[in-house]
């Protein structure tokens, strides 16, 4: 296309009755209509950055960018007074109005499509919504990723508290719980600016934090990318995570999927779960069958000797063989006969005091240690 090529700049006066946002677009200039297409991806391909349509074309971004702002004007003039483009405004004013003014470009475009209600595509919603004045368009930059918000947020503001927030975890040099910091957020900004008041509501925090680009949520803590707890990228803080929810012992072949559901962004081998489970017993103990539990929970794990001697010593008493072997499988996954076998061995650990009962040697303490 011929970007020289001089159009009719009069005010479009066109009566729009289809919903199909092509149709609409043959109203606008061919060179227009050509950026918008690229822009938002409106024959099906990604997105492309104006940057590349201007130089596949010749043009600086600058020239591009002005393109496209006309354009979105001349759309805007188009579909004003369309009852089923005024619908998907006033649904997405709804939506980010329940959900504390802002979210996310996908979160909210993802909402208006399970609504099922529009026959857009996400790229179309998209345009429209961009197009809009009451909708405020946020795009990506060094602070915040792509958004849409409603005043009386604004950009600067929203920018002052990234800042704001950046520093205080630089400072602070660990997480913090989420609604907690939340409290203290409302505290600093909310009564310095009272006419904005989606800064009372939580909802606006939390998806806010989720637009900035260097803070991570994550299992109800709050703090920058390079704290572990809010952001596990290795499997071995993947396997503590996922313990800790599943919260009892686990066979390590089931591990993997359970990963999975919570990290399904990439793949678990079992083979790597097991080696990290072997290679950090600090953490993790192998309480028999493959089984594992977190150390953490009191879960010590060992040879059997040494757990029937942590059995008798917590109990400070003679134990029969069956009350033995229920508290033995809260820490180790072996049978009765492993548990009398080693009763009868280790002799000088255990004394046999009537049929089927045993008891600790008092100086077994010190031999089993």
């Amino acid at each position: 296309m011929n970007f020289n090529v001089k159009m009719d700049d009069k005010k479009l006066k066109v009566d729009i009755e289809k919903t199909n946002l092509k149709d609409i677009l043959i109203y606008c200039k061919p060179k227009e209509r050509l950026v918008l297409m690229k822009k938002f991806g409106l024959d099906g391909s990604k997105e492309t950055p104006l940057q590349r349509i201007g130089k596949e074309y010749s043009l600086t971004r600058e020239r591009i960018r002005q393109i496209e702002t006309q354009a979105l004007m001349r759309f805007r003039r188009l579909i004003v007074g369309n009852d089923t483009y005024m619908e998907v405004l006033q649904e997405a004013k709804k939506v980010l109005d329940v959900h504390g003014g802002l979210l996310c470009e996908d979160i909210l475009i993802s909402k208006l499509v399970n609504k099922n209600i529009f026959k857009f595509s996400k790229q179309e919603l998209k345009l429209i919504l961009v197009s809009d004045f009451d909708v405020t368009y946020l795009k990506r930059n060094k602070y915040l990723n792509k958004a849409f918000y409603l005043e009386p947020l604004y950009e600067d503001l929203l920018t002052k508290m990234v800042l704001t927030i950046s520093s205080y975890f630089e400072k602070r040099a660990k997480s913090q719980d989420l609604y907690e910091f939340i409290g203290r957020m409302k505290e600093n900004f909310a009564k310095d600016y009272k006419d904005v008041h989606y800064m009372k509501n939580d909802l606006f925090y939390v998806n806010f934090f989720d637009s900035i680009r260097e803070i991570n949520v994550f299992d109800g803590k709050i703090g920058l990318p390079n704290f572990a707890d809010v952001n596990p990228k290795t499997i071995k803080l993947k396997i503590l995570y996922t313990m800790r929810r599943i919260n009892k012992p686990v066979h390590y072949q089931e591990l993997p999927a359970k990963i999975m559901e919570r990290f399904p962004a990439k793949a678990v081998k079992i083979n790597t779960v097991h080696n990290e489970l072997v290679k950090n017993n600090d953490l993790f103990v192998n309480l028999g069958l493959g089984i594992y539990g977190l150390k953490e929970r009191w879960y010590e794990g060992g040879m059997v000797k040494e757990i029937l001697v942590r059995i008798f010593e917590r109990n400070d008493r003679a134990m029969n063989v069956k009350e033995l072997c229920k508290e033995m499988l809260k820490e180790k996954m072996v049978s009765p006969n492993t548990v009398m076998l080693n009763l009868q061995k280790y002799k000088d650990l255990f004394k046999r005091v009537e049929k089927g009962v045993y008891e600790l040697v008092k100086t077994s303490k010190k031999k089993a240690i």
